[in-house]
Parts: structure tokens; C-alpha cells; sequence
């Protein structure tokens, strides 16, 4: 279903002719200007994603080049997100770059979730501990005065 005023991706596609390879060369340079979206890239040659999709996967320049075309998108992406995030002063930008970049840099979250594991399961075991010995006598200790091993 398209949505009114917007044009439907493939709308401009026309179906292939059997046999006709597409320009290699012409996707080639449209996967770049178009940041490797490959609706658009078929409807700039009259065709079918699925057509341009099989053309690439067959081709490992072509691949290669949609794959640097899509990571080159992503850093543009993360390094806009960067700016937007100090001018805009947006604490959950700033919490959610620095758990996934910042992972190397102690923000993991999995490993902050382990450390309070960690903490939570010491304090229950020192409260049971106290629970079980509330004057906190060695309980290896013999309580026998005339025992020689017993240091009192």
C-alpha cells in the first residue's frame, strides 16, 4: 500500500527483458551515489531489486563495492549521531553511543549488570553469614581453653 504523495519503491521498474545483462558499470556507479540502496538503484535502470540484487551477488567487485557503500553510509550515520548528541545536549544519544562504542572503555553494560551481581551476591552472603554467627567468633576455633592449638 503506498501512502498518499509518496511514490512506491519499484513503481518506476519495468519488467526485465530475458537475457539482457544490466550495465555492470552503471551499477557500479550508482551504488555509491545512492548509498547502496538497491530499490532506487533498479528504478534508475527500469528493473527489479531482486534483478540488481542476483547482478551483484554474482559479481564480487560489485559487492564489494555495495557492502564500502553501506559502511560508509553507517559512518556518516554515527558520526552525525556524535555531533547531534553534543549540540543537542541528548543524554540518552550520549548513554547509547557510549554503551555501544564506548564498550571497550568499561561503558558495557553487560559487565556493569556483572559487577552489581557480583556486589549484590557478596552483601546477601555477609548478611547470611552474620545471620548464622551474630557475635563473630572464628567458628574454627576450638572452644576449649586447655586445647594447645587454641591461641586465647
Amino acid at each position: 500500500m503506498a501512502f498518499p504523495g509518496k511514490k512506491q519503491l519499484g513503481s518506476k521498474a519495468k519488467s526485465p527483458k530475458p537475457g539482457v545483462p544490466l550495465n555492470r558499470e552503471r551499477i557500479l556507479e550508482l551504488i555509491p551515489k545512492l548509498n547502496g540502496n538497491l530499490s532506487r538503484i533498479a528504478d534508475l535502470m527500469s528493473t527489479h531489486r531482486h534483478t540488481v540484487r542476483h547482478r551483484i551477488d554474482s559479481d564480487p567487485e560489485l559487492k564489494q563495492a555495495l557492502d564500502n557503500a553501506r559502511e560508509r553510509r553507517i559512518d556518516e550515520l554515527e558520526e552525525q549521531t556524535h555531533i547531534d548528541a553534543l549540540e543537542r545536549q541528548d543524554a540518552t544519544m550520549r548513554i547509547f553511543l557510549l554503551k555501544t562504542l564506548g564498550k571497550n572503555r568499561g561503558y558495557d553494560q553487560e559487565e556493569s549488570r556483572s559487577m552489581l551481581q557480583d556486589i549484590t551476591r557478596t552483601a546477601f552472603e555477609f548478611v547470611l553469614n552474620k545471620s548464622k554467627n551474630p557475635v563473630g567468633i572464628d567458628q574454627t576455633q576450638s572452644k576449649n581453653p586447655s586445647d594447645p592449638t587454641n591461641p586465647i
